[in-house]
């Protein structure tokens, strides 16, 4: 059973035959989405590294690893390239923000940084319209050829922010 496989049966509480099925089906219905996963993972077995969105490299010593790590360093191959372009979109995020909000002198604290989430304290009157601005900046932070999506929540704590 493959890894994908075996994560996704536990994930969903399902068998492993199903799971190899949703699998199957999945790229039989996006077969560029397999292809450009199997680019990544040749990739890194010729050039021994691979690139985030921002070009930060990862290298991976494929040729002198074991069949073991080669299997891992093609898991995270992929992962360090959906990963690894994920940090880098949120750190320009942040960056931008931030100035914004030096450069006006805007009330507005960015409190926290989890994976792509940012959680700010904001004043309950200007929360509404700062968090509309902040998402369009975290929206336009790179021009991607899918736009990129952020969603907002407001609540006076973090615990009604989910």
């Amino acid at each position: 059973m493959g890894w994908e496989q075996k994560k996704l049966s536990e994930e969903l509480g399902i068998s492993s035959k199903e799971a190899k099925a949703i699998i199957i089906n999945y790229f039989a219905s996006f077969p560029t989405v397999k292809s450009f996963l199997e680019g990544i993972q040749e990739r890194v077995k010729i050039d021994g590294y691979v690139e985030t969105i921002l070009k930060r490299r990862r290298i991976f010593d494929y040729e002198s690893a074991n069949g073991m790590q080669k299997a891992g360093f093609l898991r995270e191959s992929v992962n360090t390239v959906f990963q690894g372009s994920a940090a880098d979109l949120i750190k320009l995020s942040m960056n931008e923000i931030d100035r914004v909000i030096h450069k006006e002198k805007l009330e507005a604290f960015m409190l926290l940084q989890i994976h792509d989430e940012l959680i700010f304290e904001i004043k309950e009157a200007d929360a509404e319209a700062l968090s509309r601005r902040f998402a369009s900046i975290m929206e336009k932070v790179l021009v991607l050829d899918v736009p990129l999506e952020c969603s907002v929540s407001i609540g006076k704590s973090w615990g009604e922010l989910k």
